[in-house]
């Protein structure tokens, strides 16, 4: 069980979500979604401060002074409103807790349980620190890999096993790096005006283009599956190639472009398909990873949206359980695409043949109702469940919302002749 709750903070009155594997936040702008996705991923990443603390050996009060910086870093004091809030995050039985008195300072608090966490994992360090002392090891790495190891299991052990996944915020804006193709971290990291979310994507993005012309880290699962390469060529309309630290499109007739200089929606798209192509190559440490997916849609057809969502499905079935995705977006195309997906899910566990649903939809693109949540934020700060109780599909009412509207202006206009 995961949850967050909001109250009075970013302009949203009151906001309760339920997290689950596939979670998918719709709504106009300024209407909340991005914050709530970077507030899960701000509280999903104590648990890599505490790793961090453990190792440099300070106090939980120096743990948590850290982890209080990071949330002004990544929401600033002015943003903050003149009046009480509070941001409470819940994963099975432990919770985290953010408050503040009149928009000032805040306070940062948590469960009992995270209190313990903190306190065997010390006493792991520690004994792992005296063992590695009596052995003729590299210390600093054997110490390194065994703690990372034995903490990762602790975690798992009294929270949940996606509270180990390592976090990838892929924020909007991605056309950004179009223009920055070589050291990015770099240039990022010494440019203290920039986003913090675009400098920590910005070091993924780097060490993951890397890898992803690399035929090393290819392995024969991938060899076999070509419908995700061909998925991504479709989507950029040309096939992708690095050359010299620099990025270059290859259209079919033999064009070959600097991605400079390639259009707004090929700049837009492309990193985030380097990510998602490079996650079907490698794994983490934690075992999985959590994608935060701002804006997917940005500049793109609404063909090229639903091959989008096929790629998120066929990357999400790849390695089941192994990751969830918070994906925020505008688009009604999205969320349809995720519905027909989650439709085949349905029909897939009624009587209905099998192979019949896989002319329509792949197999390897299906998605279980249960396994996908959605939540529209509206003008007025209001979150709503997208999910019919019922048939756990998105409700029709609501993709059928815009289009409806369009209808009936259309409408109005014609019995004016």
């Amino acid at each position: 069980m995961e949850k967050l709750i909001i109250e009075k903070f970013a302009g949203i009155k009151s906001l309760e979500i339920d997290l689950t594997h596939i979670n998918v936040l719709i709504g106009p702008q300024a209407s909340g979604k991005s914050v709530s996705a970077k507030l899960i991923y701000f509280f999903k990443s104590f648990f890599l401060e505490i790793k961090k603390g453990v190792e440099n050996e300070v106090t939980r009060r120096e743990i948590n002074a850290e982890h209080i910086s990071k949330f002004i870093n990544y929401f600033p004091k002015e943003s903050w409103p003149d009046e009480n809030f509070s941001i409470k995050y819940f994963i099975e039985n432990s919770y985290f807790l953010i408050q503040s008195t009149n928009g000032k300072n805040i306070k940062f608090t948590y469960s009992t349980d995270i209190e313990n966490i903190i306190k065997n994992a010390k006493n792991i360090f520690k004994k792992e620190k005296e063992r590695i002392k009596n052995t003729k090891s590299i210390v600093s790495f054997e110490l390194s890999r065994n703690f990372n190891q034995k903490f990762n299991e602790l975690i798992k052990n009294e929270i949940l096993d996606c509270s180990t996944y390592n976090q990838i915020f892929i924020p909007a804006g991605r056309s950004f790096f179009s223009n920055v193709q070589a050291s990015i971290f770099s240039f990022l990291s010494s440019n203290k005006s920039i986003d913090p979310f675009l400098i920590e994507f910005g070091s993924f993005y780097e060490n993951f283009k890397r890898f992803s012309n690399d035929e090393f880290f290819i392995n024969e699962k991938q060899k076999k599956d070509k419908d995700f390469e061909k998925i991504i060529n479709n989507i950029l309309n040309s096939n992708y190639t690095r050359e010299k630290e620099k990025d270059y499109l290859m259209h079919q007739d033999k064009r070959k472009v600097n991605l400079s200089n390639a259009s707004s929606g090929q700049q837009e798209i492309l990193p985030l398909l380097i990510i998602l192509q490079t996650l079907t190559k490698i794994s983490f440490s934690g075992d999985g990873a959590v994608l935060y997916i701002e804006e997917p849609e940005a500049h793109l057809s609404p063909n090229a949206q639903k091959m989008v969502v096929k790629l998120f499905a066929r990357l999400f079935n790849s390695n089941k359980m192994k990751f969830q995705m918070i994906i925020t977006t505008h688009s009604p195309y999205i969320l349809s695409s995720f519905n027909n997906l989650m439709y085949a899910g349905y029909l897939s566990e009624t009587n209905i043949e099998n192979a019949d649903i896989y002319k329509i939809i792949p197999q390897a693109e299906i998605i279980k109702p249960q396994e996908v949540s959605a939540y529209s934020f509206t003008p007025n700060k209001e979150i709503l469940s997208l999910i019919d109780s019922e048939t756990h599909l998105i409700a029709q009412n609501i993709l059928d919302e815009v289009s409806n509207e369009i209808s009936f202006e259309f409408g109005k206009l014609m019995e004016l002749e």
